[in-house]
């Protein structure tokens, strides 16, 4: 008989060696993280008031600039309320609400207002007489929204509600990040650039900053936070340069920053912005990928994989959102309003998946599910992809079809008829998507049911207890490519161990179930056991009774012979075949019993 006892949990985090920080140093880094948190609160809290009140403000398609003579030129958006009324590109501003403007500063400032008030601007072209013109601030927005039966005040929650929950977003993420590992400066480092990269991104930080005039600090704390980012792509997750040139490009990722600061307080070119940390950011990738081939164990493989995924969906989400933004001027007025809707939702996605991929990448939540997720990534990428080529080419086809019949588009007949055919096929599509990936990519998942023929309820009358407990420990270890594997049978409220595999029944005999550990198997449930233990998985063998489950027996599985761990694709497929191997079992057991008794087994069923 097997003694019960209990398994103690070990902790989960990182083991961080040399990157853990004593004393000054310490205290110094935990220092400047808060200080940072302190200064970006304090920001938010001067910034919020501002940019509440900035979605009550409108103003009518015109902008003020001066040229060398020193006249006030208007700059007219085709779509605004000043081009709708009759004022031309070109015109000069003389006066606004009956007061004479002298500055592109004033001008501007006077030309935004409360929405829905009025504003009078006298203006001339060239020496011709001048005109006066009477607008409502964002007046056509106004009509707009209403024909699309939309409020200013939804607008205005949901452009607030997106700016609050991103802020939320990245200041809890980073705050896991920090509190998981306080004393390592690597987790110090990935949790202040998590925060500090994002300070520009943040509508209610940046309107602080420019309400105290402190531009230049919001500017510098992106740029530093950048460089950090960059610096964590080099030495994540074991805090080492690899390869080892990357420190050298650390220096350049220093100067970099610094150009990009000056460039963003003097001339604010965002396409400079964009090619220097794109750069870089594929330079950081580059290391990673390196890394992931040439140094890393399963486990830090596993946080890799993490995060590039997390990189890579925010350099290309990134990317989709810079080519959207290149179809705005064709856009329509209308239209242009509900995409600025979805792309300020849309915007907050690169900055959150980021910062999420650390998280769980450094707190290796089911981390051996990263294949799983890249898996689901990667099927659904496809087939979504798929979809819309299907549903493109349909609607295209259908409308030159009718064009030429009918002489006219089919319009939303053609979406409608698109819409259906793609309904129909999404079944099918995805499975044969499934297949293609799973052949292609992730060869890892197990029909056991096809790998274990014996099974089937017809090779049961042609097995024996001993034969099939032979099986299980040496084919589904080897299914696995576990290093070792051990079958106990439920006798007498005891763990009987009946067969070993690559190990000795002395040591698998020692293994203890705990109390808790057989109430889990009794629910059907497998048992993940730590890494200081002589199993890995503990599969319970069932078989139902209704809403309970009696206990068979237990194939203990172990350690991943290359030091990987198991995903739930694993658990899932052995939690299947712990019911199947339950029941042969179990029916194994009744053949036994019968054969004692004298009782003639049934004829064979021919298979």
């Amino acid at each position: 008989m097997v003694e019960q006892t209990t398994i103690h949990s070990i902790n989960p985090a990182i083991k961080s060696g040399s990157h853990r920080l004593n004393g000054f140093w310490l205290w110094f880094a935990r220092g400047c993280y808060f200080l940072l948190l302190l200064l970006l609160s304090v920001l938010f809290a001067v910034g919020f008031p501002s940019y509440l009140k900035s979605w009550t403000l409108g103003g009518i398609g015109a902008y003020a600039f001066e040229n060398s003579s020193g006249n006030l030129y208007l700059s007219i958006s085709p779509a605004g309320d000043a081009a709708k009324a009759g004022v031309q590109p070109g015109d000069i501003l003389i006066e606004i609400n009956g007061v004479k403007v002298t500055s592109a500063q004033q001008a501007n400032q006077l030309l935004i207002g409360r929405i829905g008030d009025q504003v009078t601007i006298n203006v001339r072209h060239g020496q011709a007489i001048a005109r006066t013109y009477s607008l409502v601030f964002a007046g056509t927005f106004m009509q707009l929204i209403d024909q699309m039966h939309i409020t200013l005040q939804f607008i205005t929650i949901y452009n607030i509600t997106v700016d609050c929950l991103l802020t939320l977003g990245v200041i809890i993420s980073s705050l896991l990040v920090f509190f998981r590992r306080s004393h390592d400066w690597l987790a110090i480092l990935v949790a202040y650039a998590m925060v500090a990269y994002s300070s520009l991104l943040l509508a209610s930080i940046s309107t602080g900053a420019q309400v105290l005039h402190a531009s230049f600090l919001n500017n510098l704390i992106y740029n530093l936070g950048m460089a950090a980012m960059f610096v964590v792509f080099f030495v994540f997750p074991t805090g080492h340069f690899e390869p080892r040139w990357t420190r050298w490009a650390t220096i350049l990722v220093g100067i970099l920053a610094a150009l990009n600061f000056v460039n963003l307080l003097t001339f604010n070119n965002s396409i400079f912005d964009l090619i220097v940390w794109s750069a870089v950011f594929i330079l950081g990738i580059f290391a990673q990928i390196y890394r992931y081939w040439r140094v890393s164990t399963p486990s830090e493989r596993q946080q890799t994989k993490r995060l590039v995924f997390g990189m890579v969906a925010c350099f290309l989400a990134l990317i989709l959102l810079d080519i959207s933004t290149m179809f705005a001027p064709r856009l329509s007025y209308a239209q242009y309003i509900l995409f600025a809707l979805v792309l300020r939702g849309a915007a907050a996605l690169p900055v959150l998946i980021l910062d999420l991929s650390f998280v769980f990448a450094i707190y290796r939540y089911r981390l051996w599910d990263t294949d799983l997720y890249l898996n689901r990534t990667l099927v659904y990428t496809l087939l979504t992809g798929s979809l819309v080529l299907v549903w493109v080419v349909t609607s295209q086809v259908l409308n030159y079809a009718c064009e030429q019949l009918l002489g006219k588009q089919a319009g939303w007949l053609s979406a409608l008829l698109s819409s259906l055919q793609v309904a129909v096929i999404y079944k099918p599509v995805r499975a044969w998507v499934e297949k293609w990936v799973n052949s292609r990519f992730y060869k890892d998942r197990i029909d056991y049911a096809e790998a274990l023929v014996e099974l089937k309820p017809e090779m049961w009358n042609y097995l024996t207890l001993p034969d099939l407990g032979h099986i299980l420990v040496t084919k589904v270890p080897d299914l696995l490519k576990s290093s070792n594997a051990a079958l106990f049978i439920h006798e007498k409220k005891a763990m009987k161990l009946v067969e070993v595999q690559n190990m000795h029944p002395s040591e698998a005999s020692q293994f203890h179930f705990s109390t808790s550990m057989l109430e889990k198997m009794h629910k059907g449930q497998i048992v993940t056991l730590s890494e200081n233990e002589s199993f890995a998985l503990l599969v319970p063998l069932t078989v139902p009774r209704l809403n309970l489950n009696d206990l068979v027996g237990v194939l203990a599985i172990g350690h991943h012979s290359k030091g990987a761990g198991y995903s739930r694709d694993h658990i899932t497929d052995l939690t299947s075949l712990g019911q199947k191997a339950g029941l042969a079992l179990y029916m194994l057991q009744l053949n036994e019993r019968k054969q004692s008794l004298g009782i003639a087994l049934p004829p064979p069923v021919s298979p």
